[in-house]
């Protein structure tokens, strides 16, 4: 494993303890990261900095009360690190449970501090903006 997969594999794992505080996730960020989800798309535009990472995760902890990534694969491509997952969440108001597969694309600085990160509901999205196919 390259030091960007073991940093990608770190921040994914950081989360199944329990973290979600920005103080939590700040340490493997750059302070100008840009993170897009399905949430920003909603928006129009990425969550950006340590403030936009604070309100994604506030987002999140808004909508959900559980959130479980269990890491299937971890693979750089190129100069991006692409995490494939299962995610297992709750919503908070409802009580659903939700099981879907979702990707992950990755890119760091060469300081190893993660600069981008887009999150895909649909992992066929995640492999074609990477040129692969499943």
């Amino acid at each position: 494993m390259s030091d960007r997969t073991d940093l990608a594999r770190s921040a994914l794992e950081l989360w199944n303890t329990g973290a979600r505080g920005v103080e939590d996730f700040a340490p493997y960020c750059d302070p100008e990261c840009e993170l897009e989800s399905p949430f920003s798309a909603l928006a129009g535009e990425p969550y950006r900095g340590v403030a936009g990472l604070s309100t994604w995760l506030r987002d999140l902890d808004e909508q959900f009360s559980e959130w479980h990534i269990a890491i299937e694969e971890v693979r750089e491509v190129g100069d991006a690190v692409l995490t494939l997952s299962t995610v297992r969440a709750r919503g908070r108001s409802s009580g659903a449970a939700l099981e879907f597969d979702a990707a992950a694309i990755m890119r760091f600085s060469d300081e190893g501090l993660l600069t981008r990160l887009r999150i895909y509901a649909q992992v066929d999205e995640a492999l074609a903006a990477l040129g692969l196919e499943r």
